[in-house]
Order: structure tokens, then C-alpha cells, then sequence
């Protein structure tokens, strides 16, 4: 079965993703984020002895990267009328549109196709622009499935640093404008928020392009140190400020965000 239980909701962490279900189809992430703690996850699963990925042979973060031999098997014998009406993540330890879980077996678009048509509702969450390909799906489906990118900057130079293997983020917009286009839901993660010399302005830069954009929500979330995410991006010449005081100045700049540009969202 490839739906779980999930603290992604609004009864569990507070993030308004599902109603407490997540749909994971691999392991590892291909875009290789320097600021991602789904690493740490992974590594103490494989260090598990009562995990399935006990024993899991894991390189850098970005590096490794396994789907499930039997995952077709997977998609035909879960039973997806379990989940009718209810609202499903897709995904949250990997990115469900990396080229590699795209090409050559559409792996995300059928599974949609599998659940959609027995109401199974789905947040779809992504940093890839991939979803294009599937526009069709989503539109037949629209009033079952929600779009939702993670956008944490505008600044081009910084996300390929940050996000290496990840489109920029002006692709990510146009992907959402045209499936705003096409009357398919909307909505922004701006996350991670990565506080540094100039995080304010490239803040504001950024809702003024959703302002105009006009999502349906917009949520928010600072960096938190986890795993070796901290790190990464100190390797990478990042000198990131973490810690509850920052936390709290980046959700009240947040906040303000939205009240000035007329936006609907939260600050996790």
C-alpha cells in the first residue's frame, strides 16, 4: 500500500498539506537541495533493523536514489476507494516529478490516473516542471487535485547554488501560471527561507511575482537546522542564521507579506 500516515496536516504539524496522508514512491532525491534534512531520515532508517530500508546503501544526498522494483504491483493492489474524499500529499521525502520517476514510466501520472478516478484528492508538491506533461490529467481532474511549488527565492544565482539540480524558479512560476490558465488549483511553499544578506528584499521580490501570479495559498517556513543540511550550505559559502528569534522575525516579515499583497496563506 503507498499511502501512510502523515504528520503534513493541519491536525498534526500544522502544515494544511493533506488531511494527514503521504503518498512516497522512492527513495532519495535527485535535486540534491544542499538545505534538505530528508537525508537524515533515510540514514536512520537504513541504520533501523525493524525498517524495510535496513541496510540501504546511501552516498551524498543528491546521489542515491532507488524506486521500488515492484512499484507498477504497488499502484495495481493499493486500494485507492480507501482514501474517497479524503486529501493525499504527494510527496514528502522525495520530489514526485524528477526527471527519473518521469522518464520513461510516468510514475506519478499513473498512479494519478489509478486514484484520481476513485476520488482520492491530491496536494501535488514540487519543485520540478514537470507536472506540464500530466496538465491534461489535472484539468479532467481540477476540482480534485491542487498544484503547489516550492519557491523559497527569486534570486537565480542562489537557487542553482542551493537547489542545484532543480529548474529555476521563474520556471516554476510559469508552470503555475498556466495551470492557473487552465482552472487547476495553485499554491506556493516558500520554504525553505534562508536567512542571509539580503533575505528581505528577495522576500518581497518574490510576493510581488505571486501577487501578480494570484495563488490560492501561499505558506511559509524559515530553515531549521537538521541533519547536515547546515553544513551543506556552509560548504557551499552559505552563511545561514538559524534559531527561534530568527524564526520568529522571518514568520512577522511573512505575515506582513501576505496582509500587504492581499495574499491567503500561513507561516508554519
Amino acid at each position: 500500500m503507498l499511502v501512510k500516515r502523515s504528520a503534513l496536516s493541519a491536525g498534526g504539524s500544522g502544515k494544511d498539506l493533506s488531511d494527514g496522508w503521504v503518498l512516497n514512491f522512492a527513495v532519495g532525491c535527485t535535486h540534491g537541495c544542499l538545505f534538505c534534512y530528508v537525508d537524515r531520515i533515510w540514514r536512520l532508517h537504513s541504520k533501523n533493523r525493524h525498517s524495510p530500508y535496513y541496510g540501504l546503501e546511501l552516498g551524498e544526498w543528491g546521489q542515491y536514489f532507488y524506486v521500488p522494483s515492484d512499484l507498477e504491483e504497488q499502484i495495481r493492489r493499493t486500494p485507492w476507494q480507501r482514501w474517497r474524499g479524503a486529501r493525499v500529499l504527494m510527496s514528502s521525502t522525495h520530489d514526485p516529478y524528477l526527471p527519473e520517476l518521469y522518464f520513461p514510466n510516468k510514475w506519478p501520472r499513473r498512479i494519478l490516473e489509478a486514484a484520481l478516478p476513485r476520488g482520492v484528492r491530491f496536494t501535488v508538491l514540487t519543485r520540478s516542471a514537470l507536472p506540464t506533461q500530466d496538465f491534461d490529467l489535472y484539468a479532467r481532474y481540477r476540482e480534485h487535485i491542487m498544484l503547489m511549488s516550492s519557491i523559497p527565492t527569486l534570486d537565480d544565482a542562489f537557487a542553482k547554488m542551493t537547489e542545484p539540480r532543480a529548474p529555476p524558479p521563474r520556471a516554476r512560476l510559469a508552470m503555475l501560471r498556466k495551470a492557473k490558465e487552465l482552472g487547476i488549483q495553485i499554491g506556493i511553499v516558500v520554504a525553505p527561507i534562508i536567512i542571509r544578506s539580503g533575505w528581505r528584499e528577495d522576500l518581497e521580490r518574490l510576493f510581488r511575482a505571486l501577487a501578480e501570479l494570484g495563488p490560492d495559498v501561499v505558506f511559509g517556513e524559515s530553515l531549521h537546522a537538521r541533519g547536515l543540511n547546515l553544513a551543506r550550505l556552509e560548504a557551499a559559502g552559505v552563511e545561514a542564521r538559524v534559531g527561534p528569534s530568527m524564526d520568529r522575525e522571518v514568520g512577522r516579515v511573512f505575515e506582513e507579506l501576505l496582509r500587504e499583497y492581499g495574499l491567503r496563506g500561513a507561516y508554519w
